[in-house]
């Protein structure tokens, strides 16, 4: 008990004499003077209100997604699945897409 207790002590004896020895940051770190109760432009709360309406009524403004366009499903094909699979199986190597090495589990 005595050797966890004496390596405790000199552990944060150790902890403060490093933490004694290291600088405090900066030397001349001064916070940015602007958001301390400084305004940085003359433009009041109520000015801003006001230019913010103006420009939703003139469709300035647009919330949201500017080319979000809805699904749109692709028409229906005459083309049947065997018709597809005999052109893959005439033309091999020519998908554009996928792994061409990719077999499915087999066990």
């Amino acid at each position: 008990m005595k050797t966890i207790a004496t390596s405790l002590i000199i552990s944060f004896a150790l902890i403060g004499a490093a933490q004694a020895g290291t600088p405090r940051g900066d030397v001349d770190n001064v916070p940015f003077q602007g958001t301390y109760g400084q305004a940085d432009s003359s433009t009041s709360r109520a000015q801003i209100q006001a230019e913010l309406e103006q420009a939703k009524t003139q469709g300035i403004v647009a919330f949201g997604d500017i080319d979000n366009a809805p699904f749109a499903a692709q028409a229906e094909s005459n083309v049947s699945r065997a018709q597809v699979a005999d052109e893959v199986a005439k033309t091999p190597g020519a998908s554009a897409f996928g792994d061409l090495n990719n077999v499915p589990f087999q066990g």
